[in-house]
């Protein structure tokens, strides 16, 4: 994932809400970046499959 804010790659992060911050109701659901603390909207899986033009199962 690009951050939005300063354009560096986040890594990748198992689940979001693991390390919520406590400031979302309900339970975080944006990936903040490690290096300008920008909090990103988390892509829903269909639409990052969407985007890489691949479908769920992984191609032979």
């Amino acid at each position: 994932m690009i951050c939005s804010n300063c354009q560096r790659e986040i890594p990748d992060q198992p689940d979001p809400q693991q390390e919520s911050c406590g400031a979302c109701g309900g339970g975080c659901r944006k990936v903040h970046c490690p290096y300008c603390g920008y909090a990103n909207p988390v892509v829903p899986g269909f639409l990052q499959r969407f985007a890489r033009g691949g479908s769920k199962k992984e191609k032979d």
